[in-house]
């Protein structure tokens, strides 16, 4: 039986927490596809999540998580429970692949319950709280932009050329654009930092000793700085809105690959099982997509 929760009063974007619940279950090892209203502002978001590739048995080539997303900033409803791969159960509109387009994170990492459900509801709890206010859209002065600028005090950084080897006190800020060129910034005085969310590689959880006895967690950007020149930025940011951090700049990352190349795909429900290794395979297929295996 599937669960819902409701979360209130948080003007929270339901299309960026659609997004970021879709990331999540990618780096979980899931093929995701999607189906949202296209009224707007969208009412409702269906995800559908399965286990990807090697990942997957026959018997649950069917067999797919449902989330529902669906009501109004201020008043969000999201259910999760299992259904069938390919079947839509909000609309008849069709279910659409979402392409891999995040960085190379570790969020899935921070989640450590034994059940997956348990750590996806926790991400879902998290990120709805961390978005809170993005329901409203700001627009720049200057530019005309729509923009959700969001800022964390971050204690220090460290590994950017030409500066001295940690800088103490500063803000890291989340600049993301529509139209524009989604950014990190860190500021700390007068100097500051812009790497464009195209340059972003990678990002990961680190641990290092920040005093004596205290393990503090960090955030790694693996980035490209000028000349073409790759750089390994730290930054430290407070461990109980680390997770926030690292889904926001996943966002701008993958949000930047997909405005710059993005096809949608059709689900497939017409498939066969591979004749050597039995995973689902589109039924006119030649070669497993698993195995290799010629049909």
């Amino acid at each position: 039986m599937g669960k819902t929760e409701t979360f209130a009063n948080l003007n929270t974007d339901l299309g960026r927490l659609a997004t970021r619940v879709e990331t999540y279950l990618q780096e979980n090892g899931f093929e995701v596809a999607f189906s949202k209203d296209q009224t707007e502002p969208a009412s409702w978001f269906f995800i559908q999540a399965r286990k990807a590739g090697a990942l997957r048995t026959v018997a649950g080539a069917r067999r797919s998580t449902d989330i529902t997303i669906r009501g109004n900033p201020d008043r969000i409803e999201v259910s999760i429970g299992t259904g069938e791969w390919g079947k839509n159960l909000v609309t008849s509109a069709p279910l659409f692949i979402v392409p891999v387009v995040g960085i190379t994170a570790s969020l899935v990492k921070l989640y450590t319950a034994k059940r997956f459900e348990d750590n996806l509801w926790k991400f879902i709890r998290d990120q709805a709280r961390f978005l809170s206010g993005s329901g409203t859209k700001a627009v720049e002065p200057q530019a005309g932009t729509a923009v959700d600028s969001r800022a964390y005090d971050c204690d220090y950084i460290e590994g950017y050329p030409g500066w001295k080897t940690q800088l103490t006190g500063g803000k890291l800020v989340l600049f993301r654009e529509r139209g524009g060129k989604n950014r990190v910034v860190f500021r700390s005085g007068s100097q500051e930092i812009a790497i464009p969310a195209e340059n972003i590689a990678g990002a990961s959880i680190i641990t290092r000793k920040k005093g004596l006895n205290e393990d503090d967690l960090m955030i790694q950007l693996d980035c490209e700085g000028d000349g073409g020149k790759s750089m390994r930025l730290v930054f430290n940011i407070n461990d109980g809105i680390i997770r926030g951090v690292m889904a926001g700049i996943d966002e701008l990352a993958g949000e930047d690959k997909a405005l710059r190349g993005f096809e949608g795909m059709s689900v497939t429900t017409d498939t066969k099982s591979c004749s050597a290794c039995g995973a689902s395979i589109p039924r006119e297929a030649r070669f497993c997509q698993s195995c290799g295996q010629k049909q």
